[in-house]
């Protein structure tokens, strides 16, 4: 049941997050056995795909149908790397490495509604557009070519053409897609990352160092818009397992992240609702499930660089 009456207009946040969003189906089935229902749901990058089929069936039957997909799914169903579009894209004009040819024929199976708006919950998927360099938030349309485009990783796969202009991953422009939800009135939302907030310290060669480095600004960016989007709507940020030393397209760890995404999620939710709020800045407690299934709490370490002014 959703719980407009009780806590106003809720929203799901599908983050973006590759391969490695399969984490977020465990995430999806902790709320929905809880009887968490949103009224509104956003996604970005692979993000984008799981909002599109639940807010399609927000059912225990779409989180059961994400799952069979992300259990099957392997990397050479989303691309194949072709020694011949890889020199172009090196030493020629090629702007890609793989064709999307797969990925569309995995979701072209997937998608289980012709346009945006057949979904049954209002639904807002992110795309960046690749002129204007700018978030655009699409509400009605080609369901499939939509979610072509907020999952088209650049550099990886091609731009996606919609009426004329061409579109990448949302993720860019908008990870989390927060913002979307509060500008359709959101006053509580439930935002779904993929292996962040970063809660381990650092550890490894200067290459991870490089990698952290990245990680760690684009968290930067997230809690910059997850603090602007707090003052209009209640965030609670699920805790996520964490994905470190782990590439984007890297599925072999699917189950596993599932079920700690799962375990945690259902921890978090044992909490209290002002203990579950997130704050900016305020070191808000990651749950990790301990001995007995207890929730145990460790503190975010970027709460201590909290942006100033």
């Amino acid at each position: 049941m959703s719980d407009r009456s009780a806590d106003g207009v809720t929203a799901f946040v599908f983050c973006g997050g590759a391969g490695l969003g399969a984490l977020q189906v465990g995430m999806l089935r902790a709320l929905v056995e809880q009887g968490i229902r949103p009224d509104i749901v956003t996604g970005s990058s692979s993000g984008a795909i799981n909002a599109l089929v639940f807010a399609a069936d927000p059912t225990m039957d779409a989180v059961d149908r994400l799952e069979r997909l992300w259990m099957s799914v392997r990397r050479r169903d989303l691309f194949r790397i072709n020694p011949w579009t890889v020199g172009r894209a090196v030493i020629g004009g090629g702007t890609y490495l793989a064709a999307d040819t797969h990925i569309r024929r995995v979701l072209a199976l997937t998608v289980p509604v012709a346009r945006i708006e057949d979904t049954k919950i209002p639904l807002a998927i992110a795309l960046t557009d690749t002129e204007s360099r700018r978030r655009v938030i699409v509400h009605a349309g080609d369901a499939l070519q939509t979610v072509m485009a907020s999952s088209a990783v650049p550099g990886l796969f091609p731009p996606v053409r919609i009426g004329g202009r061409e579109y990448i991953d949302g993720g860019i422009t908008s990870d989390p897609p927060v913002a979307p939800a509060v500008e359709l009135g959101a006053t509580r939302a439930f935002v779904m990352p993929v292996g962040w907030p970063i809660v381990d310290p650092f550890r490894g060669n200067a290459v991870l160092r490089i990698a952290d480095t990245i990680d760690w600004l684009c968290w930067r960016i997230a809690d910059f818009e997850l603090e602007r989007a707090s003052e209009r709507c209640r965030i609670e940020l699920l805790p996520s397992p964490s994905t470190r030393m782990m590439t984007p397209f890297d599925l072999r760890a699917t189950r596993r992240l599932m079920d700690e995404a799962y375990e945690q999620t259902s921890a978090w939710l044992g909490l209290s609702p002002d203990e579950r709020i997130w704050t900016s800045g305020g070191g808000q407690d990651v749950v990790r499930v301990g001995p007995a299934g207890r929730p145990v709490r460790a503190r975010r370490l970027l709460g201590r660089f909290r942006r100033r002014g």
